[in-house]
């Protein structure tokens, strides 16, 4: 059996990430966000809508954004959550 060589050392904690992963459904969220608007309607070709609501799902409670997303009729939709009132 070969050896390997290593160090170990105790540390305080752990390093930052320096990238982030993207995701292929980050466009579609920033440019939801870049529009202004407050409802979009999106239509991915070759995808069920069910399966992109999760994908998108994932990717805003990663990024904790303000955003519900939804679906009905084979099309998704983004929208801005609304201000809770205090």
């Amino acid at each position: 059996m070969s050896e390997i060589r290593f160090d170990m050392k105790p540390v305080q904690e752990k390093r930052e990430k320096l990238s982030t992963k993207r995701s292929v459904y980050d466009p579609m969220i920033d440019q939801f966000l870049d529009s202004g608007q407050e409802l979009v309607e999106i239509k991915v070709e070759d995808k069920e809508s069910g399966y992109i609501v999760t994908q998108l799902s994932k990717r805003i409670g990663l990024r904790k954004l303000e955003i519900e997303v939804s679906h009905a009729q084979g099309f998704v939709y983004l929208e801005k959550k609304p201000p809770e009132a205090e």
